[in-house]
Formats: C-alpha cells, sequence, structure tokens
C-alpha cells in the first residue's frame, strides 16, 4: 500500500495510524494534529496537568518543564517574597496615617498626630502577625479586641478596668462616640476640641481602614485594592473638615503617591522596577497636586452643614455686663483679672446690640470651639497681639480678649468647655469652674484703620442694628424725636457719615462729664436725663447714648463692654480692676465691618474742655482728628471709573460676567480623572473576565492578552493579518531566546483551542496563562518603564 503524502506543515502520523477522515475538519497548517481516542475528563474533576492527547498535540513529554501542575498555580502565600509583605503593609499602615491626618481641619493636629499612630499601626502590626497563623474570621475578631482595649487604655481610661482593660462602661462609650461624634462635629467651630468622645471617630476610622488594607495586602494578591479601605477615611475627612481651616489637598496628594507606591511594589517584577518608577511616581503626583489647585471645589468645597438643621446657638443667661458697670464703679480696686500681652489695647468682653426701650442685651449665639474663632470676613490690616489671662474676681460666663481673637485656649485648671460667638467673636467658658484662678491664651487682630478707607465709608445696611423700639409700655416713646433733634445738632456741618460719626462721639465728650457716681440706667428717659439735663454720668450713659444717637442719623450701631488696658505690673502683665471698666459703640460700615467709636471722656482730664478719649489709642485718635478736620469741606466727588474699566455687571440686575476660566479647568481636570480612570480600571477588568469562564475561553483570553503585551514591545502583533506561529517567531525575535518556550507553546494551544477538536481541560487553560505570565515578565524586562506607560495611557488600550 503506498504511503500518503503528509501535507506541509503537518507532521507525519505514527505507524499503523489510519489518516484522517474526509469528513473530519481539516487541520490548520501551524497546528500539530492530535492522537484520536482521547478520551475527556469527567465533569466536575479537573485534571492535575494536560491530557495525553494536548501533551501529544504541543509536542512535549510528561513532565516537561512546560507544563506545571495546576496546585502550582494558587500559589500559597509563602511564596510571596517576605519584603514584598512587609512593605506592603507598611505602605498601608501610611495610607491609613495620611487619610487620618486630614482629619487636621476637624481636630488640632497635636491631639490628633498619637490618636492617628496608635490607629495605623497597631493594627497592621496585628495583621502581619496573625495572617499566617489565624483565619481572616479570627484575625478581624482579635483586631476588635485590640481597637477596645486601646481606645479604652487612650481615650476612656476613666471608664476602663485598671487603667487600660476594656470595661462595659468604656466600650459603650466608645460605641456611642463613633455613633454620634459626627453630630458634634457638624454643630462646632472646627477645629473641635480633641476629647475623647470625639475624636474616637478618627480612631475607629483609621484603625479599620488599617485593618481591612492590610489584610487584603497580606492574604490577596490584588494590586491596588489594598488602597480602597484609606479612601473612605480621607473622603469623611473632606466632608467634616470643610468648615475648619487648612486643605485637605495635601492629604489627597500623599494618599494618590503612597497608592502608586504600593501599586508599584505589589506589581513590580523586581527592586530594580520598583526604584526605577519611582521618580515617574513623584512627578505624576505633583502634576495631580498642580491640577488640583486649580479647581474651583479646591478653593471652595461644598460644605456638608448646609444640608445639616443646625441647633440653635446656646445664649447666655446672666445679667448684662453693662447693667453692671455702676456696681464695678462702686468697688473701682476690686481685682478682676490680669494680662499678660504683647501691647497695649482694650480688653472687649461683651457684645450688646439689641435695644428693647430700657436696656440693652445680646443676641449672641454660642457654639462649642476647640480654639479657633471664626474671622469676621473684614480683610484690613491688623495687628497680632497675644495675651494671656488669669481671671481673679470677674464674675459671669463672659472672658475678656483683645479685640476680635482669632485662636483661643484654656491652659488651667480645666482645658475644656470653651465656646464662642462666631458673628461677634466673643468668647465665653461653658464650665462653672472657668473663674477665679483660670488661665487661657488668646491670639487676637486688632484692626488698625486708615483716614483714607474710612473717609468715604457708607453705613451697611443693617436694619436689626438701626432699630429704635417702642419702651416697654408698647407706645412710641417721645424721647425718640428728641435724640434724632440732639444728634442733628451734634453732626451739623458733616459731609458723610463716617464725619457724623466722629463729631457725634466728639460731641458727647465735650458736652457731658464723667462723673462715677452718677446714677445707672440707659433707657429712653435715662438717656434723655443724662443728655438734657445731668450733663454727667458713667462710661454707661456714653456708649448708649452713643449707640442710640448713631441709630437716629441712620447709623447701624451697637454697644460694646469691656476694661481699659489696666495697670502695669512689669514684664508685660497688667492688673485689670473694677474701676477699668469702660463701655464704647461701635458703628458699622459697608466693606469695612464694625468701627469702635469711644464718647466717654477721660478721667483724667474731667471738666476740661479739651476732647481727649477714654480708651482710644493714638493713633487713631489722630485718624478721627484727620477726619473731622475736613469738616468745613465738601465731600470730594467721587472720581469716574476709567475708560480701561470694564463696565459693572449688574446694571440689569443679573450678573453677567461668567468665570469660564474656571469652568473650562474644571471640565478639562473632569475628562482628563476619567479618561484616566477609564485607563487604569478597564484593562484590569478585562484581563480579569478574560482568566474567567470555561477553559476554552481562557486559553483563547491568554493568547489575546499575550498579543497586547506583545504590541508593547513594538510588535506589529494582530491576529487578522498574521497566524500564531507567525506572532510567536516575531515576539522570539524582539524578546530573545527565553521566549521561544513559551510563546511557541502558546501559540499552539491557541490554534489547538481555535482549530482542533481535542478536549481544552482547565489544567490546559492554566498553563495557557503562566505562558502569558513568562511573556509578560520578559516584556517588562525589555521594555522601559515610560514605553510601557504611554502604552498603557494610549487611548487604543480602552478598545483592547
Amino acid at each position: 500500500m503506498a504511503a500518503l503524502t503528509t501535507p506541509p506543515g503537518i507532521p507525519p502520523t505514527r505507524s499503523g495510524a489510519h489518516p484522517t477522515p474526509p469528513s473530519a475538519q481539516p487541520t490548520p497548517p501551524d497546528m500539530p494534529p492530535t492522537q484520536p481516542g482521547a478520551h475527556p475528563t469527567p465533569p466536575g474533576i479537573p485534571p492535575t496537568r494536560p491530557t495525553p492527547d494536548v501533551q501529544s498535540a504541543l509536542g512535549l513529554r510528561s513532565g516537561s518543564p512546560g507544563v506545571r501542575t495546576a496546585t502550582t498555580e494558587a500559589a500559597p502565600l509563602s511564596r510571596v517574597p517576605e519584603w514584598r509583605r512587609v512593605v506592603s503593609v507598611v505602605v498601608v499602615v501610611l495610607l491609613a496615617g495620611t487619610a487620618g491626618l486630614a482629619f487636621d481641619g476637624v481636630f488640632a493636629l497635636s491631639a490628633l498626630i498619637p490618636v492617628v499612630a496608635v490607629a495605623a499601626v497597631v493594627p497592621g502590626a496585628v495583621a502581619y502577625a496573625l495572617a499566617r497563623v489565624l483565619p481572616l474570621w479570627a484575625s478581624l475578631a482579635m483586631n476588635l479586641l485590640a481597637w477596645l482595649t486601646a481606645v479604652s487604655a487612650t481615650l476612656f481610661r476613666a471608664q476602663a478596668l485598671v487603667g487600660f482593660l476594656p470595661s462595659p462602661a468604656s466600650v459603650r462609650a466608645a460605641l456611642l462616640g463613633v455613633r454620634d461624634s459626627w453630630k458634634a462635629l457638624v454643630t462646632t467651630i472646627l477645629p473641635a476640641e480633641g476629647d475623647g468622645r470625639t475624636i474616637v471617630l478618627a480612631h475607629f476610622l483609621v484603625w479599620a481602614a488599617a485593618v481591612a488594607g492590610a489584610e487584603l495586602a497580606l492574604r490577596t494578591r490584588a494590586v491596588v485594592l489594598p488602597v480602597a479601605p484609606a479612601v473612605p477615611v480621607l473622603a469623611a475627612a473632606v466632608v467634616l473638615g470643610v468648615a475648619g481651616p487648612g486643605s485637605r489637598l495635601p492629604s489627597a496628594a500623599i494618599l494618590v503617591g503612597l497608592a502608586l507606591v504600593l501599586a508599584l511594589v505589589r506589581a513590580a517584577r523586581s527592586v530594580r522596577t520598583i526604584v526605577a518608577g519611582l521618580p515617574l511616581l513623584a512627578c505624576l503626583v505633583l502634576v495631580a497636586v498642580a491640577a488640583g489647585t486649580v479647581l474651583p471645589f479646591a478653593a471652595k468645597p461644598y460644605d456638608v452643614r448646609q444640608l445639616v438643621t443646625q441647633p440653635p446657638p446656646r445664649p447666655l443667661a446672666g445679667v448684662s455686663p453693662l447693667d453692671q458697670v455702676s456696681a464695678w464703679l462702686q468697688n473701682p480696686y476690686r481685682q478682676l483679672f490680669t494680662v499678660r500681652s504683647t501691647a497695649e489695647a482694650n480688653w472687649r468682653l461683651a457684645v450688646l446690640d439689641r435695644f428693647d426701650g430700657v436696656t440693652w442685651t445680646s443676641s449672641a449665639g454660642y457654639l462649642p470651639t476647640g480654639g479657633r474663632v471664626p474671622g469676621d470676613g473684614d480683610t484690613g490690616a491688623r495687628d497680632v497681639v497675644e495675651q494671656q489671662f488669669t481671671l481673679q474676681k470677674l464674675a459671669g460666663p463672659w472672658l475678656p480678649a483683645a479685640d476680635r481673637p482669632q485662636q483661643v485656649s484654656f491652659t488651667a485648671p480645666i482645658t475644656t468647655g470653651l465656646m464662642a460667638d462666631p458673628a461677634t467673636g466673643m468668647l465665653a467658658s461653658a464650665a462653672a469652674a472657668a473663674r477665679e484662678g483660670s488661665t487661657y491664651r488668646v491670639i487676637s487682630g486688632i484692626r488698625r484703620y486708615y483716614a483714607a478707607e474710612l473717609r468715604e465709608a457708607v453705613p451697611a445696611p443693617d436694619q436689626a442694628a438701626l432699630a429704635l423700639p417702642n419702651g416697654p409700655d408698647g407706645r412710641t416713646a417721645p424721647q425718640r424725636a428728641r435724640l434724632a433733634t440732639i444728634a442733628r445738632k451734634a453732626t451739623a456741618g458733616a459731609t458723610s457719615p463716617m464725619q457724623q460719626a466722629v463729631r457725634l462721639a466728639a460731641y458727647l465728650r465735650k458736652h457731658a462729664d464723667y462723673d462715677v457716681n452718677s446714677p445707672p440706667g440707659h433707657s429712653y428717659r435715662s438717656i434723655q436725663f443724662f443728655l438734657t439735663e445731668a450733663k454727667k454720668g458713667t462710661t454707661e450713659q456714653f456708649a448708649a447714648s452713643y449707640a442710640l444717637l448713631a441709630r437716629s442719623l441712620g447709623l447701624p450701631s451697637r454697644v460694646v463692654v469691656g476694661f481699659g488696658p489696666g495697670k502695669s505690673q512689669g514684664g508685660g502683665v497688667r492688673q485689670v480692676l473694677a474701676g477699668d471698666v469702660l463701655a464704647w459703640a461701635e458703628v458699622e460700615f459697608k466693606g469695612i465691618g464694625w468701627v469702635p467709636f469711644y464718647p466717654t471722656p477721660a478721667r483724667s482730664h474731667a471738666g476740661e474742655s479739651g476732647d481727649v478719649a477714654e480708651g482710644v489709642s493714638k493713633q487713631r485718635q489722630a485718624v478721627e482728628q484727620e477726619i473731622s478736620s475736613e469738616n468745613s469741606k465738601p465731600a470730594p466727588t467721587p472720581k469716574p471709573h476709567q475708560p480701561t474699566q470694564k463696565p459693572s455687571a449688574h446694571k440689569d440686575g443679573h450678573d453677567t460676567e461668567i468665570a469660564w476660566l474656571p469652568i473650562a479647568g474644571a471640565l478639562l481636570g473632569g475628562l482628563l480623572g476619567g479618561y484616566l480612570l477609564a485607563v487604569t480600571v478597564l484593562p484590569p477588568l478585562r484581563r480579569r473576565r478574560r482568566r474567567a469562564g470555561d477553559p476554552q475561553a481562557r486559553v483563547a483570553g491568554a493568547w489575546r492578552q499575550t498579543v497586547i503585551r506583545l504590541r508593547t514591545a513594538g510588535i506589529p502583533a494582530s491576529s487578522g493579518v498574521l497566524t500564531a506561529r507567525e506572532v510567536a517567531t516575531l515576539g522570539v525575535t524582539a524578546l530573545g531566546p527565553h521566549a521561544n518556550d513559551p510563546l511557541t507553546e502558546l501559540a499552539n494551544l491557541a490554534n489547538l483551542t481555535r482549530f482542533g477538536d481535542a478536549p481544552v481541560d482547565q489544567a490546559v487553560a492554566d498553563t495557557a496563562w503562566r505562558h502569558y505570565a513568562d511573556v509578560d515578565v520578559l516584556v517588562r524586562q525589555k521594555v522601559a518603564i515610560p514605553r510601557r506607560l504611554a502604552h498603557r495611557l494610549a487611548p487604543g488600550s480602552l478598545l483592547r
């Protein structure tokens, strides 16, 4: 019988074998034939190695190095280099700590650092120690017990057993703090006090992020997934800290950098690759930071407090300080407090803005604060003054401070209970113990005024500060008409609102005398008697008269009660006595804020005709004299707008100016961010999908991923033009002889899957993906990181 001729590219069959029947599907030219008579593996029992049919089709012998058993596919943890596990845990701990330190806008950094350090390091160490010893559920249970012990030993020691062991009281306090602390944080002037009831939220979130990240890094081979637990912590810090000081952008940039480092550590094949990639990661972080600063929401993020119904600020009950002026003057040598200050100033105690016809009271509402006092929005020049107060016999909840406080903190004997009124900057203490012997420090900004900005000031449209209500009997007080007449007489010839305010204070200083023995009272009747008959009074009547007269002129006003600088004791310390009490008035001007005026004549000049104010600085007195000296001149005509200025965009009642640059930047940043997210997330998801499914699909997916990797090396691998063998040949030429075995065998498996009829099982699919992994390593070694990154970021990666 004549021998059959074997077509080119197909190995001859063994002796005695039957040729392929005509009805059978022809074997492609580049694929070896399979042996007949092969039996498929029973369902549900995957073989531990390729079947003999597949080995014969690939030209492999049993035990060939190209074939590995399936038991080695799921590499145990011991195969991961220990340095890689340690570095991964360290980076995860740094991620959790960085996200926790983003709470620096919510809590003071000094109180936050030790809490975050414990909450990030301890769970990471516990997870690392138990990863090889206990299953996941047991490790999580141990970490929960460790958290309860940590918070009991640090934040709730008073409720803990022997100072550190968890007790029912400490556990309950910790859990309630985690549940309720956010409510207190959104209703507090930030930064909040770092007590256990509030800061336990940051402790818990950082601990949970460190545990979850460490377990993912130690028990999975995911590259980026261990970063995920730290992201919600950063988001919570951003949401809660919008109203606080500082910016969360640096923390976000560091978090992104650490995430890239973790991905590099877990994905890189060698230490050399990690070292080479660090500069590139640093550049990416710098670019992200630079882009983030120009985004509109980075400068003014959305405040979640707008969605929360704020509780009404806490009013303070007690005798109005203005009603106490006469009592203080009758006991002038009573020691109220001492102050060590870097500059001489008046010490503001209370701001009174409501008048009911009889007395002045305050509408201030106080919120808890950890030390920061919100600003009033005035951007004028201020002199920073540091003070340290020690209270003596000063009654009431109010705390004195210079002008507008910015930072305040108790130092002894208590450290909590501080409150502030955001509108006026007034300070108070919620603790009854914050009295005699209490010490606190204040940093204030004392406003410095100049004639140029005051000369053409316009009164603010504050209707509440213009109110002149009826008396308690409900009838129109006849004194109001008399007050208006006196006010017009006092400011006759004034050509501007500021000149009216200055002249009014000078009129009172010259019109009446300071008399500490004058009867108290500042009702309509008392003020009329003071102005028209007695013409003498205490600082109470001078300040109250000024405020009422100013309101009758259309100048919004209020009364302030405080104290003069006091008597110097040497070393910057001043003793303030009850006799140093001083009241003054403030007028609100648009764009400037509340400007103080001192209508009380100096006691050292009582009875003299000179115009010397009590409590006014020399610089401020010179400014007022300069403004007052212009009273005979007509008000300067405002200069017309320069031709180069743009016309107002509000003429028709609509704001037509649109900040196109920030909007364009936001859109561009959003598109860029979305694109980067897509090219980062889609390829791994596509690779994961190709590794799943039935064995035949997995082999095809492995070849597809190999073709994509070969394109990174510059090989024009196109399955529509080149055969699998041709692609493998090009790959060997580009990557070197080490690529011969994995590429050739993977090409044979691809052809077998596509054209052959031999069974393909999970072991064959596992072998195909191991060949892909070998090719991936060779591509990483051959192709530089910038070129691989460019290929990854190319738009084509979204379609492969």
